[in-house]
């Protein structure tokens, strides 16, 4: 239970508690332009942390280094609510240090961690999971290695890990688990983004045994908007997979929004968004991709969705909010 003191400061914004994911930065040199050097930096905390309010505890996973190797690199943190102090921490990678520059070619210079091969971009940008085995409290969170893992709640002991992509080993995050995953009390709903292709996966939440799994659909790309631009086109599942009773919802970045069946992972219903939009502001509008960082909302019987990610298929308009309703 979150104390009452601190409900109190969330009333005015003070500030309750820190959690510094890295030491603090130290010059080591300059880069070959001449800018000074600080190491480490990085290990961003990207998603949403979750709170299970039985505990009081706060989890959430981090970031690579994007120089440097100290800190909470590639790690989920089991944080108590009152004071931001670690219960328990666990490292998954280390060390980890990448940035774009690591996927330029001739910017070695820029990708210290090139040279020796440590430059892997497989950090946690999920939220996490927290339900139960049993009797036991435990916590899932997917990695952009494409390895599902969940804990013990209460020590970070590992319960199982799921591989979801055939070569958890590649290089970079993409093929991944980028984004969120879902709990249902049945299922667990984890999906993967440029794994050629980006497949839709129902897990068990006691074994991590895969249930069933749905494979971005061939033919996303032949028919729609993103058609006219098949060389942008990817058969790749994008943002949070999101689950009410009985359905799944998960966007594409063939600019498809669809909706599966928790139980046999079908395809039950899908719409193309990469069009042009009157939107409600007078503001023209046109979808692209479905958007990472967020997946869709369920609410009062209607879903809402973001068209307004990568790849960004051409228009000169905006990227558009969708509302639709659900029978």
């Amino acid at each position: 239970m979150v104390h009452p003191h601190h409900r109190g400061q969330g009333r005015t914004g003070q500030l309750s508690w820190r959690h510094w994911t890295t030491p603090q930065p130290q010059q080591v040199g300059t880069w070959p332009n001449g800018a000074a050097r600080y190491e480490p930096s990085g290990v961003a905390v990207w998603s949403s942390p979750v709170v299970d309010r039985e505990t009081g505890t706060i989890y959430v996973g981090t970031g690579q280094n994007y120089t440097g190797a100290a800190g909470d690199t590639d790690s989920v943190l089991a944080l108590d609510a009152r004071n931001g102090n670690v219960r328990w921490r666990s490292q998954e990678v280390f060390p980890d240090t990448f940035t774009v520059a690591c996927g330029i070619p001739g910017a070695d210079a820029y990708c210290p961690s090139k040279a020796n091969g440590t430059d892997h971009d497989w950090d946690f940008g999920a939220s996490a999971n927290v339900f139960s085995i049993g009797n036991r409290r435990v916590i899932g969170i997917g990695q952009k290695n494409g390895i599902y893992h969940v804990y013990d709640a209460l020590t970070g002991a590992k319960v199982w890990d799921r591989a979801v992509v055939a070569d958890p080993n590649t290089k970079g995050g993409s093929s991944g688990i980028q984004w969120g995953t879902s709990y249902d009390g049945t299922r667990l709903y984890v999906a993967t983004w440029f794994a050629n292709p980006g497949t839709l996966y129902a897990l068990d939440p006691a074994t991590g045994a895969v249930l069933w799994q749905t494979e971005s659909p061939a033919d996303g790309c032949q028919w729609g908007g993103a058609a006219a631009n098949p060389e942008l086109c990817q058969r790749a599942f994008t943002p949070a997979v999101t689950a009410t009773r009985g359905l799944v919802y998960e966007g594409g970045a063939d600019g498809k929004m669809r909706v599966f069946s928790a139980t046999t992972g079908a395809v039950l219903w899908q719409y193309d968004v990469v069009r042009d939009f009157t939107t409600v502001n007078g503001v023209p509008g046109h979808g692209t991709a479905l958007s990472g960082g967020g997946g869709a909302v369920v609410a009062d019987g209607m879903l809402y969705v973001q068209a307004a990610y990568y790849p960004q298929y051409p228009s000169n308009a905006g990227g558009v909010l969708l509302a639709f309703s659900l029978p």
